[in-house]
């Protein structure tokens, strides 16, 4: 074996040939639709959830130095075309994980709403409900002609079955608001969704439990997503 034969495979055991053929590549233009957006912002989803349940995997994109580079010269040197090409394909990147999470949270929180048997029941108390105020209604309506009258006898009557339906309809609006209150409790187990990651909380968590959530990786991720997503639609809109 020569020399430069024994020095280049020394090379491959260092550096591996993946590397030396990628080292003899010319890389992509930063333009290129190979090369991660996101990443020259630091916001590369795929970054900031990784190592975490969701696992969306290694980004199929290229995260060079170089580009990031390039990029921050860009705006140094305030090329506003250039700049604003690149961070209308970071808002279009960054809108379908947006999209996505916001379908998870939508399809989460159709989850904790009623069952039919649940909305069965309270359309009955409700329909109940909803009578006896069509015969107040209706009370009020022959008590005013009885006043007109001066049918004071008749009046004093109707007062009364007034009162008594006033009543009843105080008991069934409680009811309603217990019933709904108590399915609420049971079916939810006291659950909400997260309006940003869509991760299900519980209300009787504690304080520590819940700042956890705040604080955890998946959490502050979809934040940075948010809050950069929601920065470049405001500034390009």
């Amino acid at each position: 074996m020569s020399l430069a034969e024994e020095q280049r495979r020394q090379i491959e055991q260092l550096m591996g040939r993946e590397q030396i053929r990628h080292f003899h590549q010319k890389d992509p233009d930063l333009l290129s639709p190979k090369v991660c957006k996101p990443f020259l912002i630091n916001i590369c989803p795929h970054d900031l959830l990784s190592n975490t349940k969701l696992n969306i995997g290694k980004c199929p994109n290229l995260h060079l130095t170089k580009h990031k580079i390039e990029y921050e010269s860009k705006l140094k040197k305030n090329d506003t075309k250039f700049i604003k090409q690149i961070d209308l394909e970071i808002l279009k990147s960054l809108k379908k994980f947006i999209n996505e999470i916001d379908h998870t949270i939508y399809i989460a929180e159709k989850r904790l709403e009623h069952t039919p048997e649940e909305k069965a029941k309270i359309a009955n108390f409700t329909k109940e409900l909803d009578d006896l105020d069509i015969e107040i209604g209706l009370m009020l309506q022959e008590l005013e002609y009885l006043f007109k009258k001066d049918q004071i006898n008749k009046l004093l009557q109707y007062s009364i079955e007034l009162n008594s339906k006033l009543l009843d309809r105080n008991i069934k609006q409680e009811q309603i608001r217990k019933l709904i209150e108590n399915i609420g409790q049971s079916s939810q187990q006291k659950l909400q969704v997260c309006d940003v990651c869509g991760a299900y909380l519980s209300r009787l968590d504690n304080d520590r439990r819940l700042a956890d959530h705040f604080v955890g990786k998946i959490h502050l991720g979809y934040v940075q997503l948010r809050q950069a997503y929601n920065e470049l639609k405001s500034k390009y809109k």
